[in-house]
């Protein structure tokens, strides 16, 4: 593939994702590319206009070549979100997301096993991250949930950072009332 479609994948995946948190959470902030912290985030969204839960969404290309078979797309799935979980574990964000971008069919069968699954989890239990699964296959590329989020705990870190990040910040899509 070349860098040109390789970028235009990407994009639509971002619009994706965007498109799945703008219709989950309530008149939500979202940022594509962000640096959060340190961190490169893809989908950044901050519910409530700003002011609430942080979202932050890492895409994940799977990749294989040629047409492989279901089971090393399942194989290979796994190990991608497996090396993302450490990244996200310290991230600094109410919910945190791994999206799978793959153009198979064969990703509808992919759920993590239960040791990938434990993984998952924050250490003390509140919190889990989650899996989506962006589906290019289609001309109207779709999300799909493989493992939902479970909101992590808050602290005022979070908070003065998505304060501090949405007054310098100039976000992708927001909602804005008509006056």
């Amino acid at each position: 593939m070349t860098e040109v479609q390789e970028l235009q994948k990407r994009g639509r995946a971002m619009n994706a994702v965007q498109e799945f948190l703008v219709h989950k959470l309530l008149f939500p902030k979202v940022y594509l590319d962000a640096d959060w912290n340190g961190s490169k985030v893809d989908v950044l969204a901050i519910d409530r206009t700003g002011v609430g839960d942080v979202h932050a969404v890492r895409l994940v290309p799977v990749e294989l070549d040629g047409e492989p078979e279901w089971q090393y797309l399942v194989i290979r799935a796994a190990s991608l979100v497996n090396e993302q979980i450490e990244v996200l574990g310290s991230l600094l964000a109410q919910f945190r997301y791994i999206a799978l971008i793959g153009l198979s069919r064969g990703m509808e069968l992919f759920h993590p096993n239960p040791e990938l699954s434990r993984k998952m989890l924050a250490q003390d239990g509140v919190g889990r991250i989650g899996i989506l699964h962006v589906d290019l296959t289609e001309d109207d590329p779709s999300v799909r949930v493989i493992l939902k989020a479970e909101r992590f705990r808050s602290s005022k870190e979070i908070v003065e950072l998505s304060d501090r990040f949405v007054a310098e910040h100039t976000a992708n899509w927001e909602f804005r009332e008509e006056l």
